[in-house]
């Protein structure tokens, strides 16, 4: 099997933009050797397809609709099916792009966008395509001509898409941040599980540091995330362990202690009994 690769954005040179904009099709063609096979980011994207296909998401082939707006978070492994049109737009930014024109912006679209909750992308409405083509415009001719101000400009017009994608997904998942503040909670909760993957902790746990109990964060798992909190837990330990077991370099040992198992020996039959395979056959069937 060959190592799942992670790849960077003007990793720790400020003196980069940290976002950037491809014709998608253009971009597989030009990297088809990396972006057709599993890889993963150490950054975030928004993938726009105009047109109907597939695209890997976490060891899942997601069929899409016309239209439709993936949102990939950092770390998630995903590659792009070169059997689909693959017609389109990326968009690559990181932490510090949102966060240098509004400090602690990106914490919120992390919660409304980019929180791996409900469907894997977004349908956008027909009266919003020709927004989003033309915002999309504005930016290429900015990065392109690079005048005064440019970063702002990118910056304004890019947020506009990411407030525009908020609105969408709020109206189809029915909730709004302020008067629905469980969902925040739902967000908040699986990403304190992956910041818990390497200690054991109960249900109580999850609830006291979320400023809840137990019966509460149960009811908004259920609503929100559509499951229990233990075996949102279990399913979040088992894709990260996934995730991990693409590394060839890392060891199924190594994994175990990684994701808070004091016996590696336990860990496989936990594995094998959340996926039907043992941790070392996942690794050489996964690719």
């Amino acid at each position: 099997m060959t190592e799942i690769k992670r790849y960077d954005l003007h990793k720790n040179d400020p003196s980069k933009l940290h976002f950037e904009v491809n014709n998608a099709r253009k971009y597989l063609d030009k990297n088809l050797k990396h972006a057709a096979i599993p890889h993963r980011h150490s950054f975030y994207q928004i993938i726009w397809f105009k047109e109907k296909g597939r695209h890997y998401v976490d060891f899942e082939v997601v069929e899409h609709e016309a239209q439709a707006v993936f949102f990939i978070n950092k770390n998630q492994i995903h590659y792009f099916c070169p059997d689909s049109s693959n017609e389109g737009f990326l968009f690559h930014f990181n932490d510090e792009f949102i966060n240098t024109h509004g400090p602690g912006r990106m914490e919120r679209f992390s919660t409304t966008i980019f929180n791996e909750i409900g469907n894997r992308f977004l349908k956008i409405p027909a009266t919003e395509i020709q927004k989003m083509g033309l915002i999309t415009s504005y930016i290429e001719s900015e990065i392109l001509a690079r005048e005064q101000n440019y970063r702002e400009q990118i910056y304004h017009h890019f947020q506009t898409i990411l407030y525009l994608v908020e609105r969408l997904r709020s109206k189809a998942n029915n909730f709004d941040l302020k008067s629905h503040p469980e969902y925040k909670m739902a967000s908040d909760f699986k990403k304190l599980i992956f910041q818990w993957l390497d200690a054991p902790k109960s249900i109580d746990d999850y609830a006291s540091a979320l400023g809840t109990n137990s019966k509460s964060l149960t009811r908004i798992c259920k609503k929100y995330l559509l499951d229990t909190p233990a075996h949102i837990i279990r399913q979040s330990k088992l894709l990260e362990a996934k995730r991990m077991l693409s590394n060839q370099k890392t060891s199924v040992k190594e994994i175990a202690y990684s994701l808070g198992f004091e016996d590696p020996t336990y860990f496989t039959k936990y594995f094998k009994k959340g996926t039907g395979t043992t941790p070392k056959e996942f690794q050489r069937k996964v690719l």
